[in-house]
């Protein structure tokens, strides 16, 4: 298993339940692929550096979870699916 790091930013007109349900969502698909999430980092409500689909801010989030690069590619056509989620990232964590 690889380690990666998950950074997404949530839409900031979305009440707290619905964040809430968007980072269980990006959980049980990590979890259901056969990924292990190792930790959640809830980084708030923060400003954006430019406009992304019209909005100046964001709720970002970063997860740091082990799997496979299948599971990675599944875990990225979920969250481009779902439009509460502005910006995400993938980043492999493994030392070369």
């Amino acid at each position: 298993m690889h380690k990666y790091e998950l950074m997404y930013i949530v839409r900031p007109d979305m009440d707290e339940e619905a964040v809430k349900a968007t980072r269980e969502k990006v959980a049980g698909v990590i979890t259901n692929n056969g990924g292990e999430v190792v930790k959640t980092d809830d980084m708030g409500k923060r400003r954006l550096a430019y406009l992304i689909n019209k909005y100046r801010e964001g709720v970002y989030t970063v997860v740091n979870f082990n799997g496979e690069a299948t599971m990675v590619s599944e875990l990225e056509r979920v969250i481009n699916i779902d439009e509460n989620i502005i910006r995400h990232m993938v980043v492999n964590m493994d030392e070369k």
